[in-house]
């Protein structure tokens, strides 16, 4: 019997109408493998559902994922399929339930085995002077007042006759995150294993400052001083607008993702600036030096600065660079082909690591074992 994925998500979640009821009733009594996939289901929405998800489900995109996926024989078929439009429903369904339609009576191997506990990053960063000195930080508030009692102590009369622009680098480390708001009003918040070079105060016709990593900016307006966000593939300059700039030295390509505002992208080599409004994300590849301009949802891409990752059709070795920057950890690959395989889904990038791969797990058909900070990907 057929029955679509968003008649049983509305009967987990008390939404659904009486003759809906009626209709799972009809399902559930048809087969024992479809009662114990629903236990296993309100189980899981009772441990991770948290009312907040509201993105449109795609129900029949997911029924027929699923179908997919359960059939072991046509298992490659699915990860070429799924990338097409990787459908999202509320969390999970997305991609299948192969844990939950196993056979209850084969005993299931241990999706996470932890010998210890790994917890998600924190507020921290160190500033580095244009002198050399460092210091470290772990509260957002504690930085005026450490660059305010630097100045004090280094910066000579002399020095502030001739209005020197000098550059102090924030960096921040694997498994942390900080917020800064810069002289003209800017605020920036910087992602795990990133960096941000900027003056104690802007000289000239433009406030630059220098990215390697990524960073969501939230730019004050100011017609005469363009905002310039330079990356060692290319520059961003802006007026005044939100954007995120993900440009991770190790990534093959560097994006820039408007929320608002209007932004121009020079990559190295292009003849040209691409000009984006908002909803829009241009693409650079490092190698060819291309550049692509697509609509996207901006929510996708800035979401990991509140907290969440929002995960649609991504390969699973790009999921795990996000991880292994939060939780500073390493990554080993028991078999290279787990790369590939593609997750859609919500993550709470505040929660221990063991619970964001349990939930990984539960539809890529992987395991995953936490030994002294490296995570071992096992199919």
């Amino acid at each position: 019997m057929h029955i679509n994925w968003d008649i049983i998500v509305r009967r987990l979640l008390h939404e659904s109408s009486e003759e809906e009821n009626q209709l799972v009733e009809k399902w559930l009594a048809e087969d024992e493998a479809n009662r114990e996939y629903y236990r296993k289901a309100k189980h899981y929405f009772d441990v991770y559902y948290t009312g907040e998800e509201s993105r449109k489900v795609d129900s029949e995109g997911a029924w027929a994922e699923f179908v997919t996926y359960t059939d072991k024989s046509s298992r490659k078929f699915l990860w070429k399929k799924v990338i097409g439009y990787a459908a999202a429903v509320l969390i999970l369904f997305g991609v299948g339930f192969t844990y939950w339609m196993s056979d209850s009576r084969v005993k299931q191997p241990e999706a996470v085995a932890v010998n210890k506990p790994l917890k998600p990053g924190t507020m921290k960063a160190f500033l580095v002077f244009n002198s050399g000195e460092q210091i470290a930080l772990t509260d957002s508030s504690v930085l005026e007042r450490v660059v305010e009692e630097y100045k004090q102590k280094m910066v000579t009369s002399r020095d502030m006759q001739q209005e020197k622009e000098e550059y102090n680098t924030l960096v921040i480390p694997r498994g942390g995150e900080y917020n800064l708001v810069l002289a003209d009003g800017t605020s920036v918040k910087l992602n795990s294993d990133s960096k941000l070079s900027f003056p104690e105060r802007f000289i000239g016709k433009e406030r630059r400052v220098r990215l390697e990593g990524e960073a969501l900016f939230q730019v004050v307006k100011d017609t005469g001083h363009p905002f310039i966000v330079e990356t060692e593939n290319g520059e961003v300059e802006v007026l005044g607008t939100v954007f995120n700039v993900n440009a991770y030295p190790d990534e093959e390509f560097v994006q820039t993702t408007l929320v608002e505002g209007k932004v121009a992208f020079q990559g190295t080599g292009m003849p040209d600036a691409l000009v984006i409004t908002p909803g829009e994300q241009v693409t650079y590849d490092k190698e060819t030096r291309e550049a692509d301009v697509v609509k996207v949802d901006t929510e996708i891409y800035t979401a990991w600065a509140e907290g969440k990752w929002i995960i649609e059709g991504e390969r699973l070795e790009n999921i795990m660079k996000q991880l292994a920057r939060w939780y500073d950890v390493k990554v080993f690959y028991q078999n290279p082909r787990v790369k590939d395989l593609v997750f859609t889904g919500d993550l709470e990038k505040y929660n221990n690591c063991e619970v964001i791969l349990n939930i990984i797990s539960m539809t890529t058909n992987v395991v995953f074992e936490v030994k002294d900070n490296t995570i071992t990907v096992k199919m």
